[in-house]
């Protein structure tokens, strides 16, 4: 259903939709209308259990809606809840949290805190929006830079049969799994689990919740931690070529570090040497069958141009993934050519998990982002004048990000899309902590400086690399600054990390 990475992915400026676009109001008490089942063990030290929320919180007394919950304890008495979302949109926080506390957590928050997520509206456990069997995404993918009419009206096909499949599985809910109606779900966990303030960690996507959140209860907050910032209400058109700048940007990073790697295929020259590839592959299938993990059966598959592209872009997320990707492309650029490690890439990107099943992450991805944004693309293709302005900017991705621009062909009007965040817009939130990376490809670094100006008195650790996310353990610096501010309200001056 979608082609790409849409983590993040922001609406226009523009009011729209039918319903009331303002914020709801800071004494608003969602809580109130919801409720939240005992907690139970469900393995590995967690437990879990089901929020009962709205299904529409314009009709809070109406039909209702289960949200799956999960927590890991706190080692001894906790001082509250610390609330997790993982990003996407669309990946489910309940999973997110099981591979979380193995090897994932900061130390010292588990002592402070029972660390908590929720599969969000649209995702996991909570009614998953699922548009696209397991079957359909075993099968080729299209071309997904069309320089033909053959080209475009595959795309046209596919982009038909998908949405009918989305509005027969999931029906009326497509309308309401925005980021608005999930700040509210949020509040009312809050409540529920009886935090007198918010302590919120989000990824990615999961820093728009946060900023969201800002905007609609700026005074239930404690502390909040956004890394891998996204600001919402942000044009899509613009929004998507900054991404595709950070791609580029990171892109040219890991071919630039090609030779300090004997693994790197790429010859001297790699950009021209991948782009070549890239042309090559625009023309042939190699094959590409494999076995993974849990999974007994064979994964039948062959490998082309729309697959090579999901790959890499999988591969750029963090620097140990780069060797993986080398791997990938000698095997691609060998005789008898080899597109197995490329198809895991791409198959495990799209929500394949290690027992051969797939998630809904992609197609949540993409009913949230349109839920979130006023505009629709005119044709399933999007604006092809895009293309050529952007592949001259962008020769690897511009193409690729330009094509289906600005999205969400044939989808209803948004309800409640979200609004823009103008500098000064958060005046009343306690200071907040805003993780940037320099070279992050998917949430450019330069947002997470607008998010500066947007949050009054927040403070921004810069952390120098090429990694999307990484409060997560990785570096002391960044752990130094950020867990004693959640754990004990140390607000941090900014700061700049290189380890």
């Amino acid at each position: 259903m979608v082609k790409g990475p849409v983590d993040g992915r922001s609406p226009t400026d523009e009011p729209g939709g039918a319903g009331d676009s303002s914020p709801a109001p800071d004494d608003d008490r969602p809580g109130d209308h919801a409720s939240l089942s005992a907690w139970s063990d469900c393995g590995d030290g967690l437990e879990c259990a089901t929020a009962t929320v709205p299904r529409d919180w314009a009709d809070p007394d109406g039909d209702t809606l289960d949200l799956s919950v999960i927590r890991r304890p706190a080692n001894g008495e906790p001082t509250g809840s610390l609330l997790v979302n993982p990003g996407g949109p669309g990946v489910s926080g309940v999973e997110f949290l099981r591979s979380f506390v193995v090897g994932g957590i900061p130390d010292g928050l588990t002592d402070a805190f029972d660390v908590v997520s929720w599969d969000p509206r649209g995702t996991g456990g909570s009614s998953a929006i699922e548009c696209t069997t397991e079957e359909q995404w075993l099968e080729p993918d299209l071309d997904p830079t069309p320089d033909s009419q053959s080209d475009i009206d595959d795309i046209r096909e596919q982009a038909e049969t998908s949405l009918d499949r989305c509005e027969e599985a999931a029906g009326p809910l497509l309308d309401l799994v925005g980021t608005r109606a999930t700040v509210r779900d949020l509040e009312a966990l809050r409540q529920l689990l009886g935090d007198d303030g918010l302590t919120y960690l989000g990824y990615s996507y999961g820093t728009t919740i946060g900023l969201e959140y800002l905007r609609t209860f700026p005074t239930r907050v404690r502390a909040m931690v956004l890394d891998a910032v996204t600001i919402p209400g942000v044009e899509p058109v613009a929004d998507t070529l900054t991404q595709a700048r950070g791609f580029e940007r990171t892109l040219d990073s890991y071919l630039a570090d090609c030779p300090a790697r004997p693994s790197c295929p790429l010859g001297d020259d790699p950009k021209a040497a991948l782009l070549d590839l890239v042309d090559e592959v625009e023309h042939i299938r190699v094959p590409a069958s494999y076995v993974i993990g849990d999974d007994p059966t064979v994964r039948e598959g062959t490998l082309g141009v729309g697959e090579l592209y999901v790959a890499i872009v999988a591969s750029l997320y963090s620097e140990a993934a780069w060797p993986t990707l080398d791997r990938g492309l000698a095997e691609l650029m060998d005789d008898p050519a080899s597109g197995v490690t490329l198809l895991s890439l791409r198959d495990s990107y799209l929500g394949r998990a290690p027992d051969g099943t797939w998630d809904d992450s992609v197609d949540a991805r993409v009913a949230i982002r349109c839920a979130d944004q006023v505009e629709r693309a005119e044709q399933p293709e999007g604006d092809t004048d895009l293309i050529d302005d952007w592949s001259e900017e962008l020769p690897f991705w511009g193409a690729w990000f330009a094509v289906g621009t600005p999205g969400c062909w044939g989808f209803d009007p948004a309800i409640e899309p979200l609004e823009p965040m103008p500098a000064g817009s958060v005046t009343e939130a306690p200071p907040v902590v805003l993780i940037g990376t320099t070279n992050d490809p998917a949430t450019p670094y330069e947002q997470a400086v607008e998010a500066q100006r947007v949050v009054v008195d927040s403070r921004l650790i810069t952390y120098e690399g090429d990694e999307h996310t990484i409060y997560r353990g990785t570096s002391a610096c960044v752990d130094g600054a950020a867990t004693p501010y959640l754990v004990d309200l140390v607000v941090p001056d900014d700061v700049r990390c290189t380890d």
